[in-house]
């Protein structure tokens, strides 16, 4: 990962960080809001009642992308969790992202997003 690429993923591990503190007092908040980089975004939503922190979009700059800025970035998340206990990856475009999810243990949303969306799939993975 070349010097860019850690700068957006500790923007957005920092992103993340004032996220769940600010939210820290109820366990599971709604929130929709974008993490915002120079070198992109990520656009992350927590549904009222949800136990899982959803990254719904994101993009990067070309010149970071391909280095593991997003797995890197959901590792993150997994090492702290803050009151989350899942995390959902929505509508995947890059098939070998998935490939390496679904890998890891990563499950389909549901039987219906297998079905009919096995080309742009969301993903869960609870902790």
């Amino acid at each position: 990962m070349d010097d860019n690429a850690r700068q957006l993923l500790n923007h957005l591990c920092q992103g993340y960080d004032q996220l769940a503190q600010r939210h820290q007092t109820r366990a599971f908040p709604e929130l929709s809001t974008a993490i915002k980089h120079p070198l992109g975004y990520c656009l992350v939503h927590c549904p009222i009642g949800s136990q899982r922190l959803s990254i719904v979009s994101l993009q990067f700059a070309p010149n970071v992308r391909g280095q593991g800025v997003l797995t890197a970035f959901i590792d993150y998340i997994q090492a702290h969790p803050h009151h989350y206990r899942g995390i959902e990856v929505a509508t995947i475009q890059n098939q070998s992202l998935a490939k390496r999810l679904l890998a890891l243990g990563w499950r389909y949303k549901s039987v219906l997003t297998k079905l009919f969306r096995a080309n742009t799939p969301t993903l869960v993975h609870d902790f």
